[in-house]
């Protein structure tokens, strides 16, 4: 056993305690020595650094310093085909699309609150086709894929999808994109084809094929309404009162009749012969109506099994061919807006478009045909308009080749979503080349003032928000 010394004990005693001293004592360095870093404590919930959000494939870097200002705006393809809105006059533009992505970009159109743009987008290079949105600001990004660009877009009242309507092997395919389970469903196909959205966007009313007029459910089996409808193109669904309105065809007579949501308690309110447009104003009570030859366009040689249900009523007054008649929705006489009782030989009404109060109405004559190609811009249209009962001439123009071929032939079908009149129903908005200084562009008429056509930008089509963009309260999404 080796035996330590008393005193040898004590000094490492003394040199424990002097070590743990030092370890709670702040003892001076030397001069010139460095003070030690300090280490900091661990934070008990650290928070990471959030990587970057890169910008979405096809969306324009938004500017750290864009203002987006407030109002009702315009929705505008340029040249270049790509998509930006601005106000009413041209001003605080503010680009959706990305031009370095080379992709082309059509049908801008606006959600029912306002709140959000949808579009096509196409590469011609790949194949590549998409169905975008995006908020008015440029913000809130959304894609979907789908096969063939769509040739129309419609959103539903809720603004929460869009229908489509694309070429398919049996025609056009109607689809639906939901913007909530991101995902697209088709729903029917015909040719040629036109839908109406249900007010609950549940279904469509559907006319298809030219044999066809269904309750068409975007779940679910179909209702057929008649087996026979009249010779006309779109249908529309009305909101209040809830009601289908369409042309139908009894005994080799056609009629424009009003029914019930399953088509019950059907009623005439104009009978013709030829072939009929309708555009109803939007808030609704009244509804232009014309009659022109029948369409060019050949209808395949579909059958459809359905049956006819409940007496017809008695016919009404035949309508005029070539003639732009305003009627009611609950019925009455109708009045003649064009030609005027000077018009010797009246030219034929290409389109028409209510005012967002009903106040006003804007329709095209054909002036010139120029060489009968749609895509040359050779034809000459002149706008005229009725506002509180006076029918005054509007300017003429060359239209561009979108509105001429994409907006005008399907203008009662696009007049479900798309609009050219402003929603205070002052100025009206069409996209073409002035005849008289041949200046070409996105032009605004002030209606109330019949003052000259103003431009406010470049570009191959304009379309106005429903209301101050963003300012939507009922948005779904």
């Amino acid at each position: 056993m080796i035996r330590i010394p008393p005193v040898a004990l004590a000094i490492v005693a003394v040199a424990l305690l002097t070590a743990s001293c030092a370890a709670d004592v702040d003892v001076a360095s030397p001069p010139g020595t460095p003070a030690p870093s300090a280490t900091p404590a661990p934070s008990a919930d650290p928070t990471p650094t959030p990587p970057p959000t890169p910008t979405p494939r096809g969306r324009a870097d938004l500017p750290d310093d864009q203002f987006f200002e407030p109002g009702p705006r315009l929705a505008i393809t340029d040249e270049e085909g790509q998509i930006f809105t601005a106000l009413g006059d041209g001003s605080n533009p503010v680009l959706l699309t990305d031009r370095a992505e080379g992709t082309t970009h059509t049908l801008p159109t606006w959600s029912a609150d306002a709140n959000r743009l949808a579009w096509v987008t196409s590469n011609e290079r790949t194949g590549d086709a998409w169905v975008r949105s995006a908020r008015f600001d440029g913000t809130g990004w959304f894609e979907q894929p789908v096969e063939t660009p769509p040739r129309h877009l419609a959103w539903d009242p809720s603004s929460s999808q869009v229908a489509t309507l694309s070429p398919s092997a049996g025609g056009l395919e109607l689809g639906v994109v939901s913007f909530v389970d991101a995902a697209y469903t088709a729903i029917d196909e015909g040719s040629p084809f036109w839908f109406s959205w249900s007010p609950d966007a549940d279904g469509f009313l559907v006319h298809a094929s030219g044999v066809r007029l269904d309750l068409v459910p975007v779940e679910g089996p179909s209702q057929v309404l008649e087996q026979e409808p009249g010779a006309f193109q779109s249908p529309r669904w009305l909101a209040r009162p809830e009601q289908l309105l369409y042309a139908d065809e009894i005994n080799d007579e056609q009629f424009l009749v009003v029914a019930g949501r399953d088509g019950a308690g059907r009623r005439a309110l104009v009978s013709y012969d030829g072939y009929r447009h309708f555009v109803v104003a939007p808030t609704p009570a009244w509804i232009a109506v014309p009659v022109n030859d029948p369409s060019p366009a050949p209808l395949p040689d579909v059958i459809t099994a359905s049956f006819q249900t409940d007496d017809f009523i008695e016919a009404v007054d035949p309508v005029p061919r070539n003639e732009l008649t305003v009627i009611a929705t609950f019925g009455g006489d109708p009045f003649v807006v064009y030609p005027g009782p000077d018009d010797l030989s009246p030219d034929p009404v290409l389109a028409f478009y209510w005012s967002a109060d009903g106040n006003s109405l804007a329709w095209l004559i054909e002036r010139d045909p120029g060489d009968g190609d749609c895509s040359s811009e050779t034809a000459q249209y002149e706008w005229q308009f009725m506002v509180d009962d006076a029918v005054v001439g509007g300017p003429r123009f060359h239209p561009t080749a979108t509105f001429a071929c994409d907006y005008v032939p399907a203008f009662d079908q696009l007049d479900q979503g798309v609009s050219f009149w402003s929603p205070d129903g002052a100025l009206l908005t069409y996209a073409g080349t002035d005849v008289l200084t041949g200046e070409r562009g996105i032009w605004n008429v002030d209606v109330a003032g019949f003052t000259a056509p103003v431009k406010v930008a470049d570009g191959e089509i304009a379309v106005w928000s429903p209301s101050a963009a963003g300012s939507g309260g009922q948005s779904a999404l």
